[in-house]
C-alpha cells in the first residue's frame, strides 16, 4: 500500500533549482533512507512531501485516513527552546519526563534534546496512526545507547505500518533499518539501491550501501552534475 507518492517534484529558490523532477512512492510498512552529499537536496525533499514546502512544479498525493498522522522531525534545533522538557513531552505524548523536570529545552546537551524530540515525534497519537514518518538527520548527536533505541523504534513503526523516510549520512545506521535507499544528487534521483530485508546471513549490508553511494559519487564527479 503506498502511503506517498511523490510525482515529478522540481524546486527551485530563485535561480538555484534545488530538485528536478524527482519521482518516487513511500510504502506502508517500509523504511527508505535518503542518501546524498550536503547541498543534494534532502531537506527540501523532505519538507515539501510534509506538506512544509510548496514544489514549484509536480506534487505529492498523501493517502491518509483522517485517523492518519504525518509527523516531521528536522532536528533539535527545531524544538521551541524556552519550553520546559516536560511539558513538550507531555504535550505530545501525555507523559511526564520527571528526569528533565522544569528544564528548558534550551538548557539541555544537544543529544538530549536530539532524543526528546525523536521521543515526541515518534510517540503514536492517543486515536490513530502514524502513517507517514519523516526524519532528517535524526541519528545525529546521539550516544550508542540512544542510536540502538532509534534504530529498534524505527523497526517498530515499520511493523505498525508506518512507512519511514529517513535521510542521513550515518551509512551504518541506515543499512541496519532500511528496507531500501534512494540517493539525491544536485537534485535529481540517482541510482536506486534496493536492501531486502530478508538478505541471507553474512552478507554485510553497509559495505553494500557504501559501494552503492561511491559509484553515485563517481558519476556525480564525471559529469559535474
Amino acid at each position: 500500500m503506498i502511503a506517498a507518492a511523490i510525482v515529478d517534484v522540481s524546486k527551485r529558490y530563485g535561480r538555484h533549482w534545488a530538485l528536478h523532477g524527482v519521482s518516487l512512492t513511500l510504502d506502508a510498512g517500509q523504511i527508505v533512507g535518503l542518501v546524498g552529499s550536503n547541498g543534494a537536496g534532502k531537506t527540501s525533499l523532505l519538507r515539501i512531501i510534509a506538506g512544509l514546502l510548496q514544489p514549484t512544479k509536480g506534487h505529492v498525493r498523501r493517502e491518509m485516513s483522517g485517523t492518519d498522522s504525518i509527523r516531521y522531525f528536522a532536528g533539535e534545533r527545531a524544538l521551541p527552546p524556552h519550553v520546559s522538557a516536560d511539558a513538550w513531552s507531555r504535550l505530545w505524548t501525555g507523559r511526564e519526563r520527571r528526569d528533565l523536570g522544569r528544564r528548558r529545552i534550551a538548557t539541555l546537551s544537544r543529544g538530549m534534546r536530539q532524543q526528546l524530540g525523536l521521543e515526541t515525534t515518534l510517540s503514536l497519537p492517543g486515536n490513530g496512526h502514524l502513517s507517514l514518518i519523516l526524519l532528517d538527520e535524526p541519528w545525529e548527536g546521539l550516544d550508542p545507547d540512544a542510536a540502538r533505541w532509534l534504530s529498534a523504534e524505527l523497526i517498530e513503526r515499520r511493523a505498525q505500518g508506518s512507512a519511514v523516510m529517513v535521510s542521513s549520512h550515518r551509512i551504518h545506521d541506515l543499512a541496519q533499518v532500511c528496507d531500501r535507499c534512494v540517493f539525491l544528487t544536485r537534485g535529481l534521483v540517482a541510482e536506486e539501491t534496493t536492501m531486502s530485508m530478508s538478505m541471507a546471513a553474512g552478507v554485510d549490508r553497509s559495505a553494500l550501501l557504501f559501494e552503492a553511494f561511491d559509484r553515485v559519487r563517481s558519476v556525480e564527479r564525471a559529469t559535474g552534475r
